[in-house]
């Protein structure tokens, strides 16, 4: 019979999240997990199976909490330019403790060659068709409110939006000065079609 989890799974993939998104998943160890999340070796791997799968389940709570939100903002009533800059912006944003870039954890997992399973590539190109999606989606409406012009292709503006936030994803990645890539921000929403 087995024994009755004393966990939170929940908090476990929350601990563990953060453990990879601020180390990836190649540079994160057994021992890296079991000290972040607390838990024994035998209770973290029995309850999760191996490092992929919890990786896995992090993916997936960072696909339903953040790239959820992204996705409301980019549907919001907001004007087109301000949901656009707001998410450069959070691309780009520092974390206030240690003044450290935050990096994107979705962007960390697609350029991480350390991850080799089917499950989370196919996660990963569902995220960034579902971005692409919600890029696509905020133009349109854009056009419909006549915040775009008339004649702009949302396909393409998807597109372009998405390059410029991979940009800065690996601007941030590279740590690059704040002062650069905010210039790049406003150079990429100077070159929309308003």
């Amino acid at each position: 019979m087995a024994r009755p989890r004393t966990f939170d799974e929940d908090t476990v993939i929350d601990k563990a999240l953060h453990l990879f998104w601020k180390k990836g998943f190649s540079e994160t160890s057994s021992r890296d997990l079991i000290a972040a999340t607390g838990m024994s070796n035998g209770s973290l791997f029995n309850s999760f199976g191996d490092k992929t799968n919890l990786y896995l389940a992090c993916l997936q709570r960072y696909n339903g909490t953040y790239i959820t939100a992204l996705e409301n903002l980019l549907v919001s009533e907001l004007p087109f330019k301000e949901k656009i800059q707001k998410v450069f912006k959070s691309t780009a944003k520092k974390v206030s403790v240690t003044g450290d870039y935050e990096g994107c954890f979705f962007f960390n997992s697609s350029v991480d060659n350390g991850i080799h399973d089917a499950a989370i590539s196919t996660l990963i190109a569902a995220i960034q068709q579902r971005l692409e999606q919600a890029f696509c989606t905020a133009a349109d409406q854009a056009r419909d409110n006549k915040q775009l012009a008339i004649k702009s292709d949302s396909t393409q503006i998807a597109q372009y939006l998405m390059m410029i936030t991979n940009g800065l994803r690996a601007m941030v990645k590279g740590n690059t000065p704040v002062e650069d890539i905010d210039q790049v921000i406003y150079s990429a929403l100077k070159f929309l079609p308003f």
